[in-house]
């Protein structure tokens, strides 16, 4: 979910050979698929892999922690506790990484792609929620909990775009946790996830900073003209 029109990773920094290797690999499996339930199926297959190679893992987190140029830390996400790994150059997916401190979750969202996810380190909560709403009255919904999950540690888990999808992820564990994630090309025209919250029902859009940035420029200027 998250282009924002920055300039491609690929364009700014210097990527391991063997994380190019592998999205290579499935960039061309994607590629012939062309339903969401069969490119998740493919990378529920696949994604296990990469989370479960330690020494990539490490590597990962030992360029993060000393400031390298990869992964660009800067690089803003949607979220706090993402970084971005790779961008398919034909923008079949996006492969990241998320470091959840101890008992950190993300507010209650939608995406807008398929996506499979997985913790290479500690264990995972998904929380799932439904739509009891008939969603006719804007920017408000009534969500209902219909399920909650575990994912540990080397397993994964389906992320569904839009209603389907609306959930809430985090770490309910006292020490921190690795998450990976792949998330296929974009469904909607969106420069944001929706999230919600669950005692007034508003829906919110939350964007990346610099776009949110670009779309606060864009109100002002409307009240300067006017």
């Amino acid at each position: 979910m998250r282009e924002g029109g920055h300039i491609p990773i690929e364009q700014t920094v210097h990527i391991p050979q063997d994380i190019v290797s592998l999205c290579v690999q499935w960039s061309a499996g994607l590629d012939n698929l062309t339903e969401n339930a069969s490119r998740i199926s493919y990378m529920k297959q696949k994604l296990p892999d990469l989370i479960a190679d330690r020494a990539l893992i490490r590597g990962i987190l030992n360029n993060i922690a000393a400031g390298a140029s990869y992964p660009d830390i800067h690089y803003a996400g949607m979220f706090d506790s993402e970084i971005i790994l790779y961008r398919d150059p034909n923008r079949l997916f996006s492969l990241r990484i998320y470091l959840w401190d101890a008992l950190e979750y993300d507010p209650v969202h939608d995406h807008n792609s398929w996506g499979v996810i997985g913790p290479a380190l500690g264990d995972l909560e998904v929380i799932n929620y439904s739509r009891e709403d008939d969603g006719s009255r804007k920017n408000h919904a009534r969500l209902a909990e219909c399920g909650r999950k575990l994912v540990l540690q080397g397993d994964t888990c389906s992320v569904l775009p839009l209603d389907p999808g609306i959930h809430r992820t985090g770490n309910p564990n006292d020490r921190p946790i690795v998450q990976v994630g792949v998330y296929g090309a974009k469904l909607t025209d969106r420069n944001y996830v929706n999230t919600y919250d669950l005692v007034s029902g508003k829906i919110s859009p939350l964007f990346a900073p610099p776009v949110k940035k670009r779309v606060v420029a864009c109100k002002v200027l409307s009240f300067i003209e006017e």
